[in-house]
Parts: structure tokens; sequence; C-alpha cells
């Protein structure tokens, strides 16, 4: 009822919000100025406002309360359900999937939903406990940690790399990029290349989702503009080539998201710690 009434400056407003009457607000607080032996409140104009003392108390009670309602949520779930994962379909599907099975391995007791969506996760509706966030760190209400940074390059299957000897030689094959973002786009890499004169005669592909544009290259339809985060693994096992050494620095890079009071935190550094790990 203090906290309350300290907010509403109001009785009254204390009262409607805690569905009693305004007589027990005012009761209950007398009862507790008696046994702290000091005035909290005092009466200005039609409302009440916080003494000295009061202003002091406060932000004790309210933290206390905010771990009150810590304590009980992690009571009514204790670790209930799967740890829901936000990530996004390329980075789910090229560099968490094939190194899940390991997370799964080492942490039985933790059953673990991924949810592969360009989409934000809504944190507040309780959709999500973890997120992979490509950006620049800062989200509001939410704590955030470096994961990963990546660089971009062209990649293109083995069977194109004979036709690809400088970067002209780009012309003659279908350019596929994803939307233009932190900077990468194929403009920007023939700049920093300094080839910008031939974009006007390539041909273009984009693809909203990089890890499709990826496919088409696979399947020996282009050339690709990639995060090396997305291709390491093919590039490791000879599925896919890098035709030339040049490679853009991405503004953003990869983070870890979660809301600092979630009650599944320790779940949530179990997951964070591993991920980490991973991307060393």
């Amino acid at each position: 009822m203090f906290a309350v009434a300290a907010r509403h400056s109001s009785y009254s407003a204390a009262a409607a919000e805690l569905c009693v009457t305004q007589a027990a607000v005012s009761q209950q607080i007398r009862n507790l100025e008696t046994s702290l032996g000091c005035r909290l409140f005092v009466r200005r104009g039609t409302g009440m406002v916080l003494t000295h003392e009061g202003r002091e108390l406060l932000p004790f009670v309210e933290q206390g309360l905010t771990q009150l309602e810590r304590g009980l949520s992690q009571l009514a779930q204790p670790g209930a359900g799967p740890l829901q994962l936000s990530v996004l379909p390329s980075l789910a599907a090229r560099w968490l999937m094939p190194r899940l099975w390991r997370f799964a391995e080492s942490h039985p007791h933790i059953e673990l939903r991924v949810h592969p969506s360009q989409q934000l996760a809504d944190f507040a509706a309780g959709e999500v406990d973890l997120a992979i966030r490509y950006g620049e760190g800062s989200y509001a209400g939410l704590h955030s940690e470096p994961l990963m940074s990546d660089t971009a390059f062209p990649v293109c299957a083995p069977a194109l790399a004979s036709r690809l000897q400088q970067v002209e030689d780009l012309i003659s094959l279908p350019l596929v990029s994803g939307p233009e973002y932190a900077g990468v786009s194929w403009t920007n890499w023939l700049a920093l290349s300094g080839n910008e004169r031939i974009l006007s005669q390539c041909r273009q592909l984009t693809v909203d989702d990089g890890n499709l544009g990826l496919e088409m290259v696979l399947a020996g339809q282009g050339v690709a503009l990639s995060r090396s985060v997305l291709v390491a693994d093919l590039l490791r096992q000879g599925r896919l080539c890098r035709p030339f050494s040049t490679e853009l620095i991405p503004h953003h890079r990869y983070y870890l998201v979660w809301r600092p009071d979630s009650p599944r935190q320790n779940d949530i550094n179990t997951l964070r710690d591993w991920l980490k790990q991973e991307a060393l």
C-alpha cells in the first residue's frame, strides 16, 4: 500500500488500484508510520506527498517488491517449458542448426525451441527468452552482449571458380544478394575493390533470405555476396569457393539479447555461454 500510494501521491487512487477502501489504505499507512516512528506522507492540497523519510524508504520497498515478484514468478514457472530462442533464419540454417546437437548432448536437462524469424522477438509478450540479433547492440529495456562479428565477400560454386579470374568477370554471371543492410551490398563491395564501374553491366538478383541466395549459388546459379559466418562451413567443406580476397566490414554484428529480469536466467546463462564458445 505504501508503494502504490507513493506512486499515485493519493490514498484514494491507491485504494482504487488495490480494490480496497481509502480508509483501509490510510489505516495501514498509519500503522506503518507508528511501527517506524516517523511520518511517511503529508497532505498537500488534495494529494499525499512523501516526507524525507518516505522518499528514503521508497526505493528499498520497490526493490524488495521487484525481487519478490521475480521469486514468485520462479516458483510459478520453475523452468517450465522449452527455452525459447529467436534467431534469423539464415543464421539458424547455416550456423546454429549444424552445431545444436552439441548443446543437446551436453545439456540434456534444457529443452530448447528455436524460432527462425526475420521479425524482432517480442520479449514483453513472453514469446522468447533469448534472441540472437544482428544490429548495433542497443535495445531498450533489454540486456545485450556481443556474440560474434563477420565480414562479407563473394562466394561461388567450385564449378564457376575458373570463370572468375578477375573482378570484371562478374559481368558474365548473375550477382545474388540480400537487401542492403549494415552496408553490405554489391555496390559497396565493387567500390571497395575499385571496380564500381562494372555495376551497370552486371545482372543482380535480390532475395529476402540469405539462405535462399546461398542455395542458388550452391546450385551453380550465380555468385553471392555473403557473410562469413554463413559460409564458413561451406568453404571448409569445399562446397563453395571464395574467388576474391576483398571483404567488406559490416556496420553491425551479432548480439545475444534477453530480459535482465527473466525468470529463466540460469538456463539463459547456460545457453549464452555455449553460444559464445561455439562462436570462438
